[in-house]
């Protein structure tokens, strides 16, 4: 293979490895902050829409 073939296939598989870890990331942190949450004050949701 060229290689520059070889140069952009290690390219992608970079970003798509950072991107991975960086969803991995941001999921760990909102279920931190969601268990820190005080849900006594949360509201049950109503639809306010009736179709």
């Amino acid at each position: 293979m060229p290689g520059g073939l070889i140069f952009l296939l290690i390219m992608i598989a970079l970003i798509v490895i950072y991107t991975i870890a960086k969803v991995l990331q941001y999921m760990r942190e909102s279920d931190r902050q969601w268990r820190e949450v005080d849900k006594s004050k949360l509201k049950k949701w109503e639809e306010d829409d009736e179709w």
